[in-house]
């Protein structure tokens, strides 16, 4: 374990105890306006305070309406040592950056010194930018217009952050020609190395008193320990990982490998762009292009995420398709070894010419590690992603990467998030982790849900899997919207599902349906805000990490239990691995999963004390099953009823 570092105290004055500052009448009192006391954000704040005191791991389950950013952000602070901050999605590392840290400044930290780090495909890449606008007169006008007011605003930002970017559009792929990804970086070889955006990051991150990243910033960093520039991470004595629940699927992400044929027609075009006049290439590009095609030709095909190593086809049989394809993967990596061959012997090489080489090397890479090893830790899988294919190798078990890759460097670490804990312990978190022992802080929130909420879960209804669920879930949809007049989130487990359900709605024309990859996220929710007796149906992005308070949102309707598809590569060799070990699958894994799922979607609703509505889960094996009795434990205690004769009497009660 790390030694704690003090790199002296963010404060001015000399701060003030935990009490002083969250107990009524202390520093957040004063400050803030509608401040109300939350035992429960004092009581997380002083295990926080003692585990960065005594060094070791916390887990927490703040409840909604803890206040658990100032409730960890503050502790941790006063302590006078480095903090990073992780959280699993920008909206709230953004949130902590933009709101949380202006507000610690002007009434506690006078001279805290923080900085925002996101992934290298967030910042601008300077000598792209510049060798790009070389071929701008080629370019049709609107593009070229847009790559000058990229130009323009590149001398004016002080980060080169995208997230500045509103006129861009998120899928627009001009920023992925200009991005300062990883395998593009020739590090200190660049003639933009010293005003590179990541670059003026890393100083000010080893500057910082406090850093805020996200999860995948913060695994693909600690996964490579060095970047082109040297290690992008400074130490850091206490991290402090918020939206723990994701880790172990992000992890999993950045302790593997991937590549992806967008990947092999990408570097194609940028070396017909870079090397244009070179005659020794076309050759080499067009034997790549061409191995680009075949496997889309070979694994396109199927649906959805899939195993290569144990790919069953549709006659039943199981086959390895890295041997089955053996010759196409073959003809990829020979037009890599070739093109990656030339390009290092190129005189005179320039910066563009050494970022080809870098590239067409790191996908060499992949494919070695993918098509040509096998490792029973990990498992090998691959997806169709429109046009093209992605394929992965991604290990079982994250558990030992984080403990050498991530915990051995803190002295603290800190993990917590509303939904952590299944049956009212840590235990299947602590084990998917990798947390050999861990302090435990369970905390119930602050909102009174038995009032505020009530939870209808039918009797008497068929299991999703019936041919006749759909026509009694969409007849209990409406009339539960009936009831609270729309203003509701429709959670539904797969995007046809929620197709399905949005496209009836739509037919009754009663209310104003939004659906989810019509419209930006954010986009979406401000639609649903703003407009009367709306309902926005979606899928699992909007499970997490979405705040609507306020009358705009009284229902959430899920449509069942969202336990992972058992089929999915990775979810199918975690769950063999648990069988080979002797524990029971479904109790140990898919049980868990799904309470800590059902709780972020269900957490949609009550998120402040003015807020009440109706929670609905359209799946009676809550009631039938063995297992059901494990979800109500762990849901906030409210009413449950299967009458809609009591959703309809909740809403006629005064709101108090």
């Amino acid at each position: 374990m790390k030694t704690s570092r003090n790199i002296g105290s963010p404060t001015s004055p000399p701060a003030e105890t935990l009490d002083e500052i969250f107990l009524p009448g202390g520093v957040l009192d004063q400050a803030l306006q509608d401040y109300e006391f939350r035992p429960s954000q004092l009581e997380m704040a002083r295990a926080v305070s003692d585990a960065v005191r005594n060094g070791g791991t916390l887990c927490v389950e703040a409840g909604t309406g803890t206040g658990k950013t100032l409730a960890y952000l503050i502790p941790a602070l006063l302590s006078g040592k480095r903090v990073m901050v992780s959280t699993a999605t920008k909206n709230l590392q953004e949130q902590i950056f933009q709101k949380d840290i202006p507000f610690l400044r002007r009434h506690l930290f006078a001279n805290l010194r923080a900085v925002c780090m996101m992934g290298r495909n967030n910042y601008l890449c300077l000598r792209r930018l510049e060798d790009h606008s070389r071929y701008q007169a080629r370019l049709p006008f609107s593009r070229g217009k847009s790559v000058q007011k990229l130009r323009e605003w590149a001398f004016r930002t002080a980060t080169g952050e995208r997230g500045e970017l509103h006129w861009l559009a998120d899928a627009d792929p001009l920023w992925n020609q200009l991005d300062a990804r990883s395998e593009i970086c020739v590090g200190q070889k660049c003639r933009r190395f010293e005003d590179c955006f990541v670059t003026l990051m890393r100083k000010r991150a080893f500057e910082a008193h406090l850093i805020v990243a996200n999860h995948a910033f913060l695994f693909a960093n600690v996964a490579l320990e060095t970047d082109e520039i040297g290690r992008i991470l400074p130490e850091f004595s206490t991290l402090i990982i918020d939206e723990a629940h994701e880790v172990e699927d992000i992890a999993g992400n950045y302790f593997g490998t991937h590549f992806s044929t967008f990947q092999l027609e990408e570097l194609c075009r940028d070396c017909e762009r870079d090397l244009e006049g070179n005659e020794r290439f076309p050759r080499r590009i067009e034997a790549i292009a061409a191995s680009a095609l075949r496997l889309v030709d070979r694994f396109g095909e199927a649906a959805g995420r899939q195993s290569l190593n144990f790919f069953r086809r549709p006659d039943g049989f199981v086959v390895d398709l890295r041997d089955e394809h053996s010759d196409t993967v073959q003809a990829v990596r020979a037009a890599l070894e070739v093109l990656a061959a030339e390009l290092d012997v190129v005189r005179n090489r320039t910066e563009e010419t050494e970022s080809l080489r870098k590239r067409a090397g790191g996908l060499l890479a992949a494919v070695e590690e993918i098509f040509g090893r096998d490792s029973e830790d990990h498992v090998y899988w691959f997806e169709r992603r429109g046009k093209g294919v992605a394929f992965h190798v991604t290990p079982i078990q994250v558990g030992a990467c984080l403990r050498q890759h991530l915990y051995s460097r803190t002295a603290t670490t800190v993990l917590t998030s509303a939904t952590l804990a299944t049956s009212g312990n840590f235990s299947f978190l602590k084990n998917r982790l990798g947390l050999e022992e861990a302090e435990e802080l369970l905390t119930h929130g602050e909102f009174d849900h038995f009032n505020q909420a009530i939870l209808f879960v039918p009797s008497g209804f068929p299991d999703p899997g019936q041919p006749d669920y759909q026509t009694h879930a969409i007849q209990a949809i409406r009339r539960i919207l009936a009831v609270t007049d729309g203003g509701a989130f429709l959670l539904c487990t797969s995007v046809a599902q929620m197709r399905r359900f949005s496209e009836v709605l739509r037919r009754d024309g009663d209310y104003a349906v939004l659906c989810q990859g019509e419209t930006p996220k954010g986009r979406l929710l401000e639609s649903f805000k703003r407009t009367p007796r709306a309902v926005l149906c979606g899928t699992y992005s909007f499970w997490q990490g979405v705040d609507v308070r306020g009358e705009a949102l009284r229902c959430v309707i899920i449509d069942k239990l969202p336990f992972q598809v058992p089929g999915e590569p990775v979810v199918a060799a975690r769950l063999q691995l648990l069988k080979e070990n002797g524990e029971n699958p479904f109790a140990a894994y898919s049980l868990p999963s799904a309470i800590i799922t059902l709780k972020q979607g269900l957490g949609r609703l009550i998120r402040s004390r003015r807020d009440r509505g109706i929670l609905a889960v359209l799946d009676s094996r809550m009631r039938t099953r063995s297992y059901g009795i494990h979800f109500f434990e762990s849901l906030p205690k409210c009413r449950i009823t299967d009458k809609m004769k009591d959703l309809e009497n909740f809403f006629r009660q005064d709101v108090s």
